[in-house]
């Protein structure tokens, strides 16, 4: 739920009675890119209130920046999460192509009273022409130029040949710098909408996906493209 597109209270409160009339518990809550909100809701924090008020039993997801945000500083979006920390139930972080940044991550938050589980955000099998468009929309920086220029990534771009970014490798760096780590709770994959090549990302992780049927401590249920 992007809280800068919900229109009114009333809005939000219709579109949570159909979500719990459709059996849906777990919600991941954003400001979203609109630079104008459409109602009351300016930020992710709002929203995130809005929703415990009208109702306790909705988990919220929250998301977090290992590498910051591009329209905010590193203070403001500190200061946010320990006020969004207490009422939600889960962090996802923003796609990072750094197992020390994302490590580096978790300890800043750690040390700073937070305590939620973290799902690290990963691509999913994505061309590297849509994952570059789609990191600089989204302000992921140097450890994407550092992909870029490292591995099988590199040598694709430095062809010009836009094909699948392997993000096995990725995964197999972070798990193994966060092994032990008590907020990692698990991989968190984002898809583009690729669902039909999730499951070669998957296949080639089997060790990971044994380790994943085992639910770490303090988390929620599972989205479906976690691991």
């Amino acid at each position: 739920m992007a809280a800068r597109s919900i229109t009114s209270k009333a809005q939000l409160h219709s579109l949570l009675l159909e979500l719990q009339e459709a059996g849906v518990s777990e919600l991941f809550v954003v400001a979203g890119d609109r630079r104008t909100p459409a109602g009351p809701y300016c930020w992710s924090g709002q929203l995130l209130e809005a929703v415990k008020a009208y109702s306790a039993d909705f988990s919220v997801g929250i998301a977090g920046y290992p590498e910051g945000h591009p329209h905010l500083g590193q203070d403001k979006l500190l200061s946010s999460l320990e006020i969004k920390a207490p009422m939600a139930s889960s962090l996802v972080t923003q796609m990072c192509f750094s197992a020390e940044a994302i490590s580096n991550y978790l300890r800043t938050i750690r040390k700073n009273g937070v305590e939620l589980p973290v799902w690290v955000g990963v691509p999913g099998p994505v061309s590297v022409k849509k994952l570059v468009s789609m990191g600089a929309r989204l302000g992921v920086g140097r450890s994407l130029k550092l992909a870029r220029s490292s591995g099988m990534a590199g040598a694709l771009w430095q062809r010009g040949d836009f094909m699948n970014y392997d993000s096995g490798r990725l995964i197999r760096e972070v798990h193994q710098e966060l092994a032990g780590d008590p907020l990692f709770a698990g991989f968190h994959v984002y898809t583009f909408n690729g669902l039909g090549r999730l499951p070669g990302l998957l296949d080639s992780l089997p060790k990971l996906q044994e380790a994943a049927t085992k639910p770490p401590s303090k988390s929620g249920p599972l989205f479906p493209a976690q691991i």
